[in-house]
């Protein structure tokens, strides 16, 4: 692949692929060539603006086909987008236009449409007359376009870093990815993250270059989008596939009986057609929820419970663990010929990994994705970016066949009074396999040497439900475990982004889910009995 023959590319299509989206509550169907066309221009529009090669154009809007047409049209003009994430969404455009020598700032209509905005705001639209970028010198010569933009990354502990992308690892990162996937032309790939999340962007740019279709939808449409667009892939975090499994759960306990032993005689059967026509017949809603063409499915971004690929694929729902870093690009995937369940795939094409003593993970490709962070915490980009390697914070394993395994984060590493060193994501998904359990996450307390674990049950108001969790727990507490749990507290707080519990990169906020929790969690009252809150 390359970047800057995209709108050639996407030109010459023939092969009748084409990009839909929800407007105005229709379906609106564009192919490639309409596509290449309205970047086209836009590139024109940018130009008589006064953006040329080397400024740098901003984009700060909610997912939409505009956002994809100036993105590339700023790839056409040789000028570096700088997409802004929700986290500066109240931010003065002049605020940021000052920080990050911004040329141009491009807004969603509606946000254009309010206030009184300076000249070098533009609605993604095209609608803004009398628009005037600020003259802005290009900050370095850049002749082969190979620093095509900046992007924001949620920090560990909150806050956002910014990197500096790298034209050839964006290019070794698309052609890796799709070559491992190999996508059909008669695909569709479903976009519903928003488009500052650069996965996104990696996805249309294999699209239009590979040539198979895309659906592009805002997260709040997500479920119309996935009936009325009917895609063939969806790359999603785990919440949306455990959002089946809580479907599933919710069922009358007759009918998921009744279900899983289908489910199971299904996948004994000797072919393929036969286990997906069974499948497809037992689990009818579900397949019809996701838009029934669903071939390939992708979870990443965060830890997916075990029991939710079991699920899927007792539903014949292909669902497939990656692992990646947006450092790094895609370091890792299961494939339909490849897969082990509790790993993250093996590596993909160019990509190489090593291990520090410790255990932590350092991802080597040819061409990396970023060159550094541009803004980032003191000391950040020297622990990061490390002898031409990412030092990505997470402890893993090879095994013998090469596929990839994360036991943890290193810096989430517990170490108990005795001195063991505890991963507890790996306790976590122990308890999470508790059929009762929706999330447990675990920490270390200072009032005594066991651990507590904050529960949320498929049934916070079940207590005999509690009680089995209490039961599964006090299990694995058993020998030879030294470490244990010895605090429980139950909660009916779903973890969400909204409520700061997750993180923006749909991770959990262990610091501010540990503040809340703190007062129930040092209660000193053991075995474990439940506190409710």
């Amino acid at each position: 692949m390359d970047l800057r023959a995209l709108l050639p590319r996407m030109t010459n299509e023939t092969r009748g692929n084409a990009i839909a989206t929800f407007e105005k509550g229709q379906t609106v169907r564009r192919s490639f060539e309409e596509t290449a066309a309205a970047v086209r221009a836009a590139r024109d529009r940018l130009a008589a603006w006064g953006v040329g090669p080397g400024m740098r154009v901003g984009i700060r809007s909610p997912n939409c086909f505009d956002w994809i047409v100036h993105d590339l049209a700023a790839i056409e003009l040789r000028a570096q987008t700088v997409a802004f994430t929700d986290d500066v969404a109240a931010a003065d455009p002049r605020t940021l236009a000052d920080r990050y020598d911004l040329a141009l700032m491009l807004v969603a209509p509606a946000e254009r449409s309010r206030g009184d905005l300076p000249d070098f705001v533009a609605s993604l639209d095209g609608s803004t007359s009398a628009v005037a970028a600020i003259p802005r010198v290009p900050l370095a010569a850049d002749p082969e376009f190979d620093r095509p933009g900046l992007i924001f990354s949620s920090g560990s502990s909150g806050g956002l870093k910014g990197l500096t992308l790298q034209r050839k690892g964006i290019e070794a990162c698309v052609d890796a990815f799709t070559q491992a996937v190999a996508p059909r032309r008669d695909d569709r790939l479903l976009l519903f993250l928003p488009m500052s999340n650069f996965q996104q962007r990696l996805m249309y740019y294999s699209a239009f270059w590979y040539g198979f279709d895309l659906a592009v939808t805002e997260p709040v449409h997500l479920f119309r989008g996935l009936q009325d667009l009917a895609p063939t892939i969806l790359v999603a975090p785990p919440a949306l596939y455990e959002a089946f499994e809580t479907r599933f759960d919710n069922l009358p306990p007759a009918k998921r009986r009744a279900a899983r032993v289908l489910g199971r005689l299904a996948q004994a059967l000797p072919l393929d057609s036969w286990r997906t026509r069974l499948a497809r017949t037992v689990f009818r809603q579900a397949h019809e929820a996701l838009g029934g063409r669903m071939r390939f499915m992708v979870t990443g971004m965060a830890p997916i419970k075990r029991s939710t690929l079991d699920l899927f694929a007792l539903m014949q729902l292909p669902l497939f663990e990656t692992y990646g870093l947006i450092e790094s690009g895609s370091v890792s995937l299961n494939l339909p010929d490849a897969t082990r369940i509790g790993s993250v795939g093996r590596l993909l094409p160019g990509v190489s990994v090593s291990f520090r003593d410790d255990g932590e993970i350092l991802v080597t490709r040819e061409h990396a994705i970023a060159s550094g962070y541009f803004e980032c915490a003191e000391g950040e980009n020297e622990r990061t970016f490390v002898d031409g390697a990412v030092a990505t914070g997470d402890i893993g394993r090879l095994d013998g066949d090469g596929y990839l395994y994360l036991t943890g984060r290193k810096k989430e590493i517990i170490v108990s009074s005795g001195g063991e060193k505890v991963h507890p994501e790996a306790i976590e998904a122990e308890i999470n396999a508790c059929p009762d359990v929706m999330r447990a996450v675990v920490f270390a307390r200072e009032s005594a040497p066991s651990l507590a674990a904050v529960i949320l049950p498929k049934a916070p108001a079940d207590a005999a439900a509690r009680d089995r969790i209490h039961g599964f727990v006090e299990d694995l507490n058993r020998p030879p475990r030294r470490t244990t749990i010895g605090k429980i507290v139950f909660t009916e707080t779903v973890f969400s982004r909204e409520n700061g519990f997750l993180r923006p990169n749909l991770k959990l906020d262990r610091r501010r889910i540990g503040e809340h929790f703190r007062d129930e969690m040092e209660a000193t009252a053991e075995p474990p009995r439940a506190t409710h809150t």
